[in-house]
């Protein structure tokens, strides 16, 4: 199986067809870049585990799988926490 994320690149070979990586140990968020391709078939459901939400513009052909749909089960990763301010200095007394 495969673990990690899908990478965001501009990189995408735009001559791809087909995207097959469902049931595997994906994690985060299914990268935009993934609309702009012209996919005949495309699996990424199963047991991944996608931030939420997903592309708006991500082809139906990507989620519209009876069998292994794509969700999004996790929410978006949280910013961190600003810093704490540091200490104020003693007042003289």
């Amino acid at each position: 199986s495969i673990s990690g994320t899908i990478p965001e690149t501009d990189k995408w070979c735009p001559q791809l067809k087909e995207i097959y990586l469902y049931n595997n140990d994906i994690s985060g968020t299914v990268p935009k870049q993934l609309t702009d391709l012209n996919l005949h078939y495309c699996k990424l459901g199963g047991t991944n585990h996608f931030a939420c939400p997903l592309p708006v513009d991500l082809p139906d052909i990507c989620i519209l799988d009876s069998d292994y749909p794509t969700e999004c089960n996790y929410p978006p990763p949280q910013p961190p926490p600003p810093p704490s301010p540091p200490p104020s200095p003693p007042t003289p007394s």
